[in-house]
Formats: structure tokens, C-alpha cells, sequence
């Protein structure tokens, strides 16, 4: 069962109408919404990992005919089919 809700004052409140017997054993996942890097990033960071960015685009492909999937690498490492 999952069940929503919200923190109110300190205190977990459910929404709608749950009635959990006494003694039940629940597990709490938080979720938290993660911030944009961009929001929490100077403009001079920001430049560097463009920049950073940019240079990693322009390296050049080392094994252009190269048709080993990622699919492949997980086969080959965990067997069967993925």
C-alpha cells in the first residue's frame, strides 16, 4: 500500500482517510525536489562546466564503427538476457 502525505508542524498527516491498525509498521520515503544545478550555480561556474562540456563533445570518436551496445556490456558482464 502507499499512502501520501505531508509534514505538518512536525507530525507526518495523511492525506485522505487511512486508517492504519496500531502497531502497524510503516516505511517513510522523502522526497525532496531536487534543485537545478543552474539555480545553485555562480555564472563563472556555470561558464566553466559549458566550456568543460563543450571540450568533452568535441573529443573524437575512438571506435567510430563500433556496434558493442551498452545492452552488450550487460550481457557480457551479468549473463542471460538484460
Amino acid at each position: 500500500m502507499v499512502v501520501q502525505g505531508r509534514v505538518q508542524n512536525g507530525v507526518i498527516v495523511l492525506d485522505g482517510d487511512v486508517s492504519l491498525p496500531e502497531g502497524a509498521e510503516v516505511e517513510i520515503v522523502v522526497r525532496v525536489e531536487p534543485k537545478e544545478a543552474s539555480d545553485t550555480m555562480t555564472h563563472e561556474q556555470r561558464r566553466r562546466l559549458s566550456d568543460a562540456l563543450a571540450r568533452i563533445d568535441a573529443l573524437p570518436n575512438e571506435n567510430p564503427g563500433d556496434t558493442f551496445s551498452g545492452a552488450d556490456h550487460d550481457r557480457v558482464l551479468y549473463g542471460g538476457d538484460v
